[in-house]
């Protein structure tokens, strides 16, 4: 049986561009928006999100393929945190991240969007 954070390991030619904490505000599948505090990991094929937790099959884990954005945008979490990102894919599903130093990591984004498309 495999555990959620199975689609978290990286593929033979996935190499690992940057590593950090952020929460996670909201992803397909869940109505409205709540704060899931964790890890992102950015590789040259996909962002990686694994939430904080003690029992690996309840955490939320999910993985964005650069291939199926199909837009991102900055938002602000409230009106002095501006550290959220929103991601939409091509099939309407949206997610919404939050980082520090969001500039830079949607710099990642867009750059690694370039060449993965």
């Amino acid at each position: 049986m495999s555990n959620p954070s199975d689609i978290l390991i990286l593929a033979p030619e996935e190499t690992e561009l940057k590593k950090v904490k952020g929460d996670c505000w909201r992803t397909p599948g869940f109505s409205g928006n709540r704060q899931v505090p964790g890890q992102y990991t950015f590789t040259n094929q996909r962002i990686l999100f694994r939430g904080n937790g003690l029992i690996e099959k309840l955490r939320l884990t999910f993985a964005i393929a650069y291939e199926d954005i199909s837009t991102i945008r900055p938002f602000n979490i409230n009106l002095f945190i501006h550290t959220g990102i929103q991601i939409e894919l091509k099939n309407g599903s949206i997610y919404k991240l939050s980082v520090m130093k969001r500039d830079q990591v949607v710099s990642l984004i867009h750059e690694q969007m370039r060449t993965a498309g």
